[in-house]
């Protein structure tokens, strides 16, 4: 059975600098096709590491990170999720997909990946919108994201039990909704309260558009701007499913979800 775990509900510059909630990004626990188990890490931020020790997920049986863009509150564990998947170096096994800002650097972002660890990996990628890898069984398919980092990506996960799709930092657009059509479970990170956009972030309302467009079985939001937990996640989640008529929730660190013919959250 797929098993995801946020392993932080907090981002942005003052949430992740205040740890006001954990900056850890999302752990996905998968069946490959032939029952094996698989590990991912997606946007592993400040913390991400003391995070999975915590909760006993080992980052020695990592098989693939990914990172959407290069935002510290994104990438900043990265390096040591890499010396765990590869046994401190002395194998070259698992997978690197990251934007291209990332490992390469783009227009002054990045990288954030040094060439000694991006070796590392059996696999190291930069990815776009539009690619599909296969990574340890498991196919990944990198989306769309319109960013102040322009080589920012998405991605959608195609676990044995549904498509999990994982909305990076974006402003609303009608090609990442698009990206995301099909998804059991939609990961969004809700960074900005109602009525209070910035740039390049998902407000409250812009989430609702985006869910009542793709109409998952579960929206499940994150990567809560200091705004959007002083105000409350609840409150946000609970206008969303009004509005929309989705299951919407609001992530808590350390929140698991499986995923069997029913989602239960634990």
């Amino acid at each position: 059975m797929s098993r995801l775990v946020l392993l932080g509900t907090g981002g942005g510059r003052f949430a992740a600098i205040l740890q006001a909630r954990a900056t850890g990004g999302v752990h996905l626990l998968l069946d490959d096709p032939d029952g094996r188990p698989r590990r991912f890490q997606i946007d592993p931020g400040p913390g991400a590491l003391v995070r999975m020790l915590e909760r006993g997920i080992d980052p020695l049986r990592t098989d693939a990170i990914l990172v959407s863009h290069c935002h510290p509150d994104h990438y900043t564990d990265a390096e040591m999720l890499i010396e765990g998947m590869t046994n401190g170096g002395n194998d070259r096994t698992g997978a690197l997909l990251a934007s291209r800002s990332v490992i390469e650097g783009v227009e002054g972002f990045g990288p954030a990946i040094s060439k000694y660890h991006a070796a590392m990996p059996g696999l190291a990628r930069v990815v776009s919108p539009g690619d599909r890898i296969d990574v340890a069984g498991i196919r990944v398919d990198a989306t769309p994201s319109v960013h102040s980092d322009p080589s920012s990506v998405g991605f959608r996960v195609h676990a044995r039990e549904g498509v999990i799709g994982y909305v990076s930092d974006t402003a609303l657009a009608r090609e990442v909704t698009e990206a995301h059509l099909g998804s059991r479970i939609l990961i969004l990170p809700v960074t900005r309260p109602l009525k209070m956009p910035i740039p390049h972030h998902l407000t409250v309302e812009d989430a609702a558009s985006m869910i009542e467009a793709v109409r998952p079985e579960l929206a499940l939001l994150t990567h809560f701007g200091m705004r959007v937990i002083k105000d409350g996640p609840d409150a946000a989640a609970a206008w969303i499913q009004e509005r929309t008529g989705v299951r919407t929730m609001a992530g808590k660190d350390g929140m698991a979800v499986e995923m069997g013919k029913e989602l239960t959250m634990r």
